[in-house]
């Protein structure tokens, strides 16, 4: 009878991990259409106001791959204290202008009230403690707004900062979106251990791989694994599954493909 039970139980615990699995999503880069430059940039503001689309504008180009170096006008500020000499890049390099213009911004007060219940309450008697009447609390709502798409609101609102930066930002994307990196969401057309894609899909990668490793072989361990790596931008990584699945699986033009995405980025 024990021997029957085990044998049961195995039967299950087999039949449970083979369907246990399912179809991930994930993303990773794609390289630009176009190249901006191929030499380093430096980013200058053509007024006061440009300097906070200078400073969105490096830290895009930064992500997408582009190397900056330092504006040579700013540096020669910093060094005027100390007499030294002015500090000129060693190489050639481009330039990119910038600049915006902004309205002062509005504000709009409304008068707003709320109905409240007060209490008041003295626990040194016996009876009837407290006492209650309505009443109402009036308070002013500020409304800021430029004309840039940024606004906020509340008792004492936020500068509009925060929505000023996010529209710059954008706009800078939508302005240089050939030029930048594009990210890409697929689901690939294979299932993997429903645990391991789940863990994908919250972004425990490191873990994911554990559970790939343990539990795929084949063209999905090797694919799998170079998603995830990619995924982190680590090419080189993902570019070493790729070959292993390309020489060790039937699947040759899938990772060929692969190798090919990633190769963009190191060969770069």
């Amino acid at each position: 009878m024990k021997k029957l039970l085990c044998i049961n139980i195995i039967l299950l615990l087999f039949s449970y991990s083979c369907s246990n699995t399912r179809k991930f999503t994930i993303t990773y880069k794609e390289p630009s259409a176009k190249i901006l430059t191929l030499k380093p940039i430096i980013v200058r503001s053509l007024n006061k106001s440009g300097n906070h689309v200078k400073s969105i504008l490096i830290n895009e180009l930064k992500n997408n791959g582009y190397e900056i170096i330092q504006d040579i006008e700013i540096t020669q500020n910093l060094t005027k204290p100390f007499r030294a000499s002015q500090i000129s890049p060693t190489k050639d390099f481009s330039e990119v202008f910038v600049s915006m213009e902004l309205d002062h911004h509005t504000e709009h007060n409304i008068l707003q009230t709320t109905k409240v219940r007060l209490s008041y309450c003295n626990n040194l008697v016996e009876k009837n403690k407290c006492t209650h009447r309505p009443g109402s609390v009036r308070w002013q709502n500020t409304i800021t707004r430029r004309t840039v798409v940024a606004e906020s609101s509340g008792i004492i609102p936020k500068f509009t900062n925060v929505a000023l930066s996010k529209s710059i930002r954008a706009a800078i994307r939508n302005e240089f979106k050939q030029y930048f990196f594009r990210t890409i969401t697929v689901t690939p057309d294979i299932e993997i251990d429903k645990m391991a894609a789940d863990l994908i899909e919250a972004n425990l990668l490191a873990a994911a791989a554990m559970r790939i490793d343990h539990e795929e072989s084949g063209y999905k361990y090797y694919y799998s694994m170079g998603l995830i790596e990619e995924s982190q931008a680590n090419y080189t990584g993902a570019k070493m599954y790729y070959s292993e699945g390309e020489l060790n699986t039937g699947q040759k033009e899938l990772f060929a493909d692969s190798i090919k995405r990633v190769d963009k980025f190191i060969n770069k």
